[in-house]
This record gives C-alpha cells, sequence and structure tokens, in this order.
C-alpha cells in the first residue's frame, strides 16, 4: 500500500487560498497530467494520498462542490429526493429540475445564484437522499468514472476544493514533481 511520505505535511484549508493557488497552479497541473502520462504513473497512489486528505477535511465548511458541480439525476435518485422531501416525484421535477441536455432520460438538479437549490449555506437540506454525484464527490476513490481515474477533470476542481487540491500537491510531493519537470 501506499503512503505519503511524511514530510509533506503542509495541508491548506483557506478556500481564497486554494483558490488563488490553484488558478495560479492551472498551467503546472496541465504540465504535471503529461508528466504522469509519460510516465504511466498509476493512479492508485493518488486515490490513497485523496482518501487520506478527505478524512481530514470538513467538507461543510467549503460547500464549493455544491456551488459548482452540475447534477444529473435519473429516475430513482429523483424518487428519493421526493420521498425526503415530501413531494410527489411530478412535482420535484417540475420545482428543481430541468431537462439533461447530454442525456434524455435524466434530469439536473437546478442551481441559483448560491449554487445547488437544495444548498442552504453549506449544508444539503437533503442530505440523507442527496444524489449519487454528491454522495461520492470528490470522486477520488478507485473507480472507472472517479475523478481520480481522470486527472484532467480533477486539475480542473483545483481551485474549489480543498481535498482535491491538497491531495494534488501531495501526490506531485509524493512523485518527486518538480514544475520545471518536462514531460517529454
Amino acid at each position: 500500500m501506499f503512503r505519503a511520505p511524511r514530510e509533506y505535511v503542509v495541508v491548506v484549508t483557506d478556500l481564497v487560498e486554494i483558490r488563488r493557488l490553484g488558478t495560479v497552479k492551472a498551467a503546472e497541473n496541465v504540465a504535471f497530467r503529461r508528466y504522469l502520462a509519460a510516465r504511466h504513473c498509476a493512479m492508485e497512489p493518488f486515490q490513497a494520498l485523496a482518501v487520506s486528505v478527505q478524512r481530514g477535511m470538513d467538507c461543510t465548511a467549503c460547500a464549493n462542490c455544491c456551488r459548482y458541480s452540475v447534477v444529473s439525476v435519473g429516475r430513482a435518485e429523483l424518487q428519493e429526493i421526493a420521498r425526503h422531501a415530501r413531494l410527489d416525484s411530478a412535482e420535484l421535477v417540475r420545482r428543481y429540475t430541468d431537462p439533461d441536455p447530454e442525456a434524455p432520460a435524466r434530469r439536473i438538479v437546478r442551481s441559483g445564484r448560491n449554487g445547488c437549490i437544495f444548498l442552504d449555506g453549506n449544508l444539503c437540506s437533503i442530505y440523507p437522499a442527496r444524489p449519487s454525484a454528491c454522495r461520492e464527490f470528490p470522486h477520488v476513490t478507485r473507480g472507472e468514472h472517479s475523478l481520480g481515474a481522470r486527472m484532467a477533470s480533477l486539475c480542473r476542481w483545483a481551485p474549489l476544493c480543498p481535498i482535491v487540491y491538497n491531495a494534488l500537491e501531495a501526490f506531485k510531493h509524493a512523485v518527486g514533481y518538480h514544475h520545471s519537470d518536462t514531460a517529454a
């Protein structure tokens, strides 16, 4: 099992600083993706780091995933949310979702000015019935549909998610990456 080197202990939790650093490091993250691809690096070590970082984070201090994600839901998820909200499924669909342009059988949970329509402050008002996309965010565990398996998607979340930002930085450190490295 992969373990993060003990000397990497810096964890950034300030959301303004994460946004700043994640944005500043966008080009570096592209170069890092290329570095990993050129070296055929396995993603399991990254996923182990991300799970470790995730255990130490309080997602209710952030909720950026709820503010910036587009969440597609299927019929079963809609029914579960409707049950939880004590609404008829048709009423829930009408009031809280829009058609998913990429998947006709699915719906998109509406977002407002402050993010997901079900977000109340930093808390999910349907938490026990939240969609799988929300339950599994930031999708860093092993699996073919996880962000952890798609480094390009993951890097786009670095300025927004403390888990993603810190796990990415820890992984750079763990593999010995330095921004001056090239993937050639």
